[in-house]
């Protein structure tokens, strides 16, 4: 049986009898669009063409009056479609991609959007929200009652202005039903190869996941990211010299007594500045990189489990496996298993 990660879901991989076709892919396209956003999914799906030596994916991009978009990048992408011929058709579409970016929020309550995206999510087999695109997705109350996720920059907005979507901010990517959210830019290429996974197998999504020179499953939330790109950006020089000291040194006794000593203030000072830089107290912030650290070498080495624990700075096994039964629900034996490498360093079959 497949290991669901507690911090994503992967679809179920299609039976082996399933015959070849090619799949109509709809890419949303609107003025400040993020670029990543389309580009992402769309060479995921180009590259599985190529692969694969036949179009098992065609794609379009539509906008409202078929004028071309003006990405947040300031280049434009060209448009197939407008909304209005894609209305008129009458061929379904087997995926619907939303993307994100700068442009959502002019256009979150356009109701001749979400008027297009319920009519072709209607149509479609899969609906693909990329980072913020699940906002729109979720403004044509397509998410309500569902899981859902979205870049951790929107987290309170998303969750403030839908409250009747089931938001799991710290998710790389969600999948409920034929409705699939993925975090930040990035992240929409990991969702896009866990449907190439889905559609073709583990084989293709990992030639293709090669071919692009990333991973086929990055395990973990997004707050694995997010905390660390938030300390560096400190709210003083000092404050990102120890968020960098402890990332570099995860082994050191960092008690919140130390951390304030090193950075000269008092340990209530030093609290609040962690809550406000990382959403996460002083101690939390270290358990939280120590994990990261650990599934790192657990994910991309064979070091044994206790040289891992000591590395990572848990001192010893036993306190590891706390951390990682608490937080992960799996203890770090069971997931260098499925999720690392075997000596000679190929990827763990235990990983399907």
């Amino acid at each position: 049986m497949a290991y669901t990660h507690p911090n994503q879901t992967t679809p179920k991989p299609p039976s082996p009898s399933r015959p070849t076709s090619t799949r109509r892919v709809a890419i949303l396209g609107f003025d400040a669009v993020l670029m990543m956003d389309i580009a992402g999914p769309a060479q995921v799906f180009g590259c599985a063409n190529t692969i694969l030596g036949y179009p098992a994916y065609s794609l379009s991009v539509v906008t409202r009056d078929g004028a071309d978009p003006v990405t947040d990048t300031g280049l434009t992408i060209g448009t197939s479609d407008s909304f209005a011929t894609m209305r008129a058709s009458k061929s379904d579409w087997d995926d619907i991609v939303v993307p994100g970016g700068p442009g959502v929020d002019a256009i979150l309550y356009d109701a001749h959007l979400q008027s297009f995206i319920r009519n072709m999510a209607h149509r479609a087999n899969r609906v693909l929200s990329i980072c913020s695109g699940s906002l729109l997705t979720a403004a044509a109350g397509l998410l309500d009652g569902r899981s859902a996720t979205s870049h951790w920059e929107r987290s309170a907005q998303a969750q403030n202005l839908f409250p009747q979507v089931h938001w799991h901010m710290d998710r790389i990517y969600t999948s409920d039903g034929k409705f699939h959210c993925s975090a930040g830019v990035t992240a929409g290429i990991d969702l896009t190869l866990a449907m190439l996974e889905a559609d073709h197998g583990r084989k293709l999504a990992l030639d293709v996941a090669r071919e692009m020179v990333v991973f086929l499953h990055r395990h973990g939330g997004q707050s694995q990211y997010s905390h660390p790109l938030k300390a560096q950006s400190a709210s003083n020089q000092k404050l990102g010299g120890l968020y960098a000291k402890i990332e570099a040194e995860p082994a050191r006794n960092w008690t919140v007594s130390a951390m304030a000593h090193s950075v000269g203030t008092t340990e209530r000072t030093l609290h609040r500045a962690f809550v406000r830089d990382t959403r996460k107290s002083p101690s939390q912030f270290v358990q939280d990189r120590r994990l990261g650290i650990a599934r790192s070498y657990l994910e991309h080495s064979a070091m044994p489990i206790k040289d891992v624990a000591r590395q990572a700075g848990f001192g010893d096994a036993q306190s590891m496996r706390r951390c990682f039964q608490n937080l992960l629900g799996i203890t770090p034996t069971d997931y260098q298993r499925r999720f690392g490498v075997d000596p000679q360093g190929r990827e763990s079959p235990g990983s399907e």
